[in-house]
C-alpha cells in the first residue's frame, strides 16, 4: 500500500511538472531556438529558472559538480546538454526514487558527466549531418568528447521552408551510445558566463 501511494505521489509530481514546464519561456515543443544570453554562471541561470531546472541543480549539487556549473572547475567552458525536472522525474518514478537525494551520488555524477561536452558549443559550431537509425551510419556532424570519456556525435538539420530547401528552422541533434538512440535539443543556446545549455525535451529518458 505504501508502494503504491510513493507511485501516486511520483506521478503527481509528474503531471505538476508537465503542467509547469509547458509554460516556460525556453520550452519550445515544436523545437523552437531560445537564444537566450544570461549575464551569469551557468548555476545561477538554473537558480533563476526552479520550475525548469530545480530538480536539476539538486542532482548537480548531489553529484559533487556544483563548482563546474558555477565556472570554478578544471573546465572553463561546458556544453551541458540539460535534462529538465520533468525528465529527472521520470528517472526517479522509473527507479522507485521519492527524492534526488536517494540516488547515488556516484550515479548522479555518472548520468550528468555523459551529458557534459567540456567546451562551449553553439548550434552554428556544428556541421549540417545525419544519422541512420536503422544502419547507424553517420554523415557530416562532428563527434565531440564527453565529460566521462566517452562520445557524442552531433550534427544539425535545416528544414525547409514554403516548398524551398534548407530555408527553414535550423535543429540542433545528438546520438550517445548509452541512450542507444539519437535526441533532439529542444531549446539550443541558451548562454552563459561559463558555457552554453543545450535543452532537452521532457520526453528524454537517461536509460
Amino acid at each position: 500500500m505504501a508502494k503504491i501511494k510513493s507511485y501516486i505521489h511520483i506521478a503527481l509530481l509528474l503531471c505538476i511538472g508537465l503542467a509547469l514546464g509547458s509554460c516556460t519561456k525556453w520550452n519550445y515543443h515544436d523545437g523552437g531556438v531560445a537564444y537566450g544570453v544570461h549575464d551569469c554562471s551557468m548555476w545561477d541561470y538554473f537558480k533563476k529558472q526552479p520550475r525548469d531546472w530545480d530538480s536539476t541543480r539538486v542532482m548537480i549539487q548531489h553529484a559533487g559538480l556544483q563548482d563546474l556549473f558555477e565556472g570554478k572547475g578544471e573546465y572553463g567552458q561546458i556544453t551541458f546538454l540539460a535534462p529538465s525536472n520533468l525528465a529527472i522525474m521520470t528517472y526517479m518514478f522509473n527507479n522507485n526514487f521519492r527524492r534526488v537525494n536517494e540516488i547515488p551520488a556516484a550515479e548522479c555524477r555518472r548520468l550528468l558527466e555523459k551529458l557534459i561536452i567540456p567546451q562551449r558549443i553553439l548550434t552554428s559550431d556544428v556541421p549540417r549531418g545525419s544519422r541512420s537509425e536503422a544502419t547507424g551510419e553517420k554523415t557530416g556532424g562532428k563527434t565531440y568528447t564527453l565529460m566521462d570519456g566517452s562520445e557524442a556525435f552531433l550534427w544539425t538539420f535545416q528544414e525547409s521552408y514554403l516548398g524551398v530547401g534548407n530555408a527553414g528552422a535550423v535543429h540542433l541533434w545528438f546520438f550517445i551510445e548509452k541512450f542507444a538512440t539519437s535526441r533532439r535539443i529542444y531549446s539550443s543556446n541558451i548562454q552563459t558566463e561559463n558555457g552554453v545549455v543545450q535543452a532537452l525535451g521532457h520526453d528524454f529518458l537517461f536509460e
